[in-house]
């Protein structure tokens, strides 16, 4: 576990959840502020506080909608809607904190598990593939009358085009960056499975 100035362990499980959902909850309430701004603007546009939190928290901000909590009207309401997210926000990154801990604290699952960490990271791997793979049909290919091939060429240079003028501005950002970050995980996920799986073998040869 990592150590700060006086050699107090630093609890990124603790602290990596705290930090991002302070952080998305000031977004959210930001973007309650700038949703005038969307007035006849019409479908896939985005305010940038909004797309912007996304970005950072990915999976945990997308998948959060999915954890339901309650929360009062008035305050979900200030929270541009999205407060239901802050819980999947949280997990998200307890998750990533818990496993910065444990690998800096040597206690990582593919040094004392290596076989079964290695089908978790695996079963992990796919699953983040899978979902990737439907964040981007989801901008690519969104009309189930048509094939993702004819779609796709169509609209790959348009929706393209404008995510790469407008960044902050689209559904689309969103969507797209949602699974970067599941690509991103899927490939962290198979270098673990393909480490473990090494480690497994070392173990049962030695």
């Amino acid at each position: 576990m990592g150590t700060g100035p006086r050699g107090t362990a630093v609890r990124w499980r603790i602290l990596l959840p705290l930090i991002m959902t302070l952080l998305s909850a000031y977004l959210m309430v930001l973007a309650k502020r700038q949703q005038p701004t969307l007035r006849k603007s019409g479908t896939g546009w985005e305010v940038p506080a909004r797309v912007l939190n996304a970005m950072i928290n990915g999976p945990g901000f997308y998948f959060g909608r999915f954890i339901f909590i309650p929360l009062p009207h008035a305050v979900n309401e200030s929270l541009s809607d999205d407060g239901e997210r802050m819980f999947g926000i949280a997990i998200f990154w307890f998750v990533i904190g818990l496993s910065i801990d444990r690998r800096v604290s040597k206690r990582a699952l593919d040094l004392q598990q290596p076989t079964r960490a290695a089908l978790l990271f695996a079963f992990a791997a796919l699953i983040c593939g899978v979902f990737a793979y439907g964040g981007i049909t989801y901008v690519f290919c969104p009309s189930p009358n048509m094939t993702c091939w004819e779609q796709g060429s169509k609209m790959f240079g348009t929706v393209v085009s404008v995510v790469a003028k407008y960044p902050l501005r689209t559904s689309a950002s969103m969507a797209l960056s949602v699974a970067g970050w599941l690509l991103v995980l899927s490939a962290y996920f198979v270098k673990r499975a393909f480490t473990a799986l090494r480690r497994s073998k070392l173990r049962i040869t030695t």
